[in-house]
C-alpha cells in the first residue's frame, strides 16, 4: 500500500510539472440554419502550444488542467435519515431503496451526437445529468444514478477525461463505451476498479444490440454495479451532502420560460418551462431534410415521456483544449465563487458554485454566499465556458451562446 501511494504521489508530481509547461410553446425559438460542424479555428493558448510541442518531443503525458491530488483513507459518514425515511442528498426526495445511498453512484456516458443516436433512454431516471462540449459544436452527456436504477440506459458513449473528473467529484463509478490510450490511462490511474466499458462487463450489465436493432450499447445500472462489486472489496459509503432543497422558489425578478443553450445555430439544447409539471422540458435540433433544421421535443426512448428536469444549471467553467477535439475542464477545486445561472419554477437566478475538493460534490450558492435552495427533484448541469454569452431575447426568453476562445 505504501508503495502504491508513493507511485500515486510521484504521478501527481509529474502532472504538476507537466501543467507548468503546458408543453410549452415559445414565441421566438432560435432560428436553425444548415451548417457543417468543424473544429474550432481559434488560436491556441501559449500553454496549449507548449503541450502540443511536448507531445512530439516525449511520450504523451496524461493531460490534466490541474494536478490530481492523492486521497487518503478517511471515515465516511452514515446516510442521514429524517422522519420520512432516507433522503437522497442529490434530489431532496425520499428513495424506495435506502441501501443504494450506501453505494457509489453509477455514472453512465451517453452519446448525444450524431443525431441518429437519439433519443436517449433513461435520462429521466437519473438524479443528475452533466452536459459538456466535445468539439465540433456538439455535446455528450453523463447521467448519474444514485437513488434509483434503470435497466436500459444509453446509447453508451466513449469516455473523456472530463468524465473521470466528474466521477471523482461525485464519488462514483464510471461506465463508458470505450476509451483511447490517454483516457484509458487516466481511468486506470484515478478510478482503477471504479470503471468499466463495453466488452468488460457481460450482458445484462452492458448489452449491445444487433445491427438490425441499431447496434447501440445500453447499460443496466443495477447489474453493472454488481459486476463492479466483484472486482472491488472496498468498504466505502459516499458522502454527497451539501445541496439544499425547498419547494418554495426564492424571489427573482427574471422570468425564464424558455432558455436555449446554443453550440451553433444547428446545435441547440432548448429548455421550455411546463407550468403543469413545474419542470423544464428539453427540445433539441432535428434535421428535417437536406439543409433544413427545426427544434423537436426530446422524449425518452423507452417510455416516450418528455425529457424533463426540475433544476437546470449552467456553470461557467474553464475549458482546456490540449489538441484538436481533446478537451479537459479545470473545476478550480476549493473555490466557491465561480459564476453560474440556475433555472427553477420558471425563474432565472444568478448563482455561485464550486467544490471543496477534487472528490467532493459540486455545490451551489446565492450571491450572498448562502446555499441556494434547489427545487426537490432532478438537476441538469451544463458546463458552459467562461466566455459563453447570455442575452434576453424577449420577456421570459433567453439565449446563451457557447463560446470557446
Amino acid at each position: 500500500m505504501r508503495q502504491s501511494k508513493s507511485k500515486l504521489k510521484i504521478l501527481a508530481l509529474v502532472l504538476i510539472s507537466i501543467s507548468l509547461v503546458l408543453g410549452a410553446c415559445q414565441s421566438k425559438p432560435p432560428k436553425l440554419t444548415p451548417a457543417v460542424p468543424s473544429p474550432s479555428g481559434q488560436s491556441p493558448l501559449p500553454s496549449q502550444v507548449a503541450t502540443r510541442l511536448a507531445e512530439h518531443a516525449t511520450p504523451t503525458p496524461i493531460p490534466s488542467a490541474t494536478p490530481w491530488p492523492v486521497a487518503s483513507d478517511t471515515p465516511q459518514p452514515e446516510p442521514r435519515q429524517n422522519t420520512l425515511g432516507f433522503v437522497n442528498p442529490l434530489t431532496g426526495l425520499t428513495v424506495n431503496r435506502p441501501s443504494l445511498l450506501r453505494e457509489r453512484p453509477v455514472l453512465v456516458k451517453i452519446a448525444n451526437w450524431p443525431e441518429s443516436l437519439r433519443p436517449a433512454d433513461g435520462l429521466n431516471k437519473a438524479d443528475m445529468v452533466f452536459e459538456y462540449f466535445i468539439g465540433a459544436q456538439s455535446n455528450h452527456l453523463l447521467a448519474l444514478y444514485y437513488g434509483d436504477d434503470h435497466e436500459h440506459v444509453g446509447p453508451l458513449g466513449p469516455g473523456r477525461v472530463v468524465d473521470a473528473r466528474i466521477a471523482e467529484h461525485m464519488q462514483g463509478q464510471l461506465i463508458v463505451a470505450s476509451a483511447d490510450d490517454i483516457v484509458g490511462d487516466v481511468l486506470e490511474s484515478y478510478l482503477n476498479r471504479r470503471y468499466t466499458m463495453r466488452g468488460f462487463a457481460p450482458c445484462p450489465a452492458i448489452c449491445t444490440e444487433t445491427l438490425a436493432q441499431g447496434g447501440n450499447t445500453f447499460v443496466n445500472t443495477d447489474a453493472v454495479r454488481n459486476e463492479l462489486a466483484k472486482k472491488s472489496d472496498e468498504n466505502f459509503i459516499p458522502s454527497l451532502f451539501g445541496l439544499k432543497f425547498s419547494k418554495t422558489a426564492p424571489d427573482s425578478s427574471d422570468d425564464a420560460l424558455r432558455f436555449s443553450f446554443m453550440y451553433a445555430d444547428f446545435s441547440v439544447m432548448d429548455w421550455r418551462f411546463n407550468e403543469d409539471s413545474d419542470a423544464y422540458e428539453l427540445w433539441q435540433d432535428k434535421k428535417v431534410s437536406a439543409g433544413e433544421y427545426t427544434l423537436s421535443k426530446s422524449e425518452d426512448l423507452g417510455s416516450g415521456e418528455p425529457i424533463a428536469f426540475e433544476n437546470i444549471i449552467f456553470l461557467f467553467s474553464n475549458y482546456f483544449n490540449y489538441r484538436n477535439l481533446f478537451f479537459d475542464i479545470n473545476f478550480k477545486d476549493g473555490g466557491t465563487e465561480q459564476r453560474g445561472i440556475l433555472l427553477r419554477d420558471g425563474k432565472l437566478y444568478h448563482i455561485r458554485w464550486g467544490a471543496e475538493g477534487f472528490d467532493q460534490p459540486f455545490l451551489f450558492y446565492d450571491l450572498e454566499g448562502e446555499p441556494f435552495q434547489l427545487k426537490p427533484g432532478k438537476t441538469w448541469v451544463t458546463l458552459a465556458t467562461m466566455d459563453s454569452n447570455i442575452e434576453q431575447v424577449d420577456e421570459g426568453e433567453w439565449d446563451m451562446h457557447f463560446i470557446l476562445k
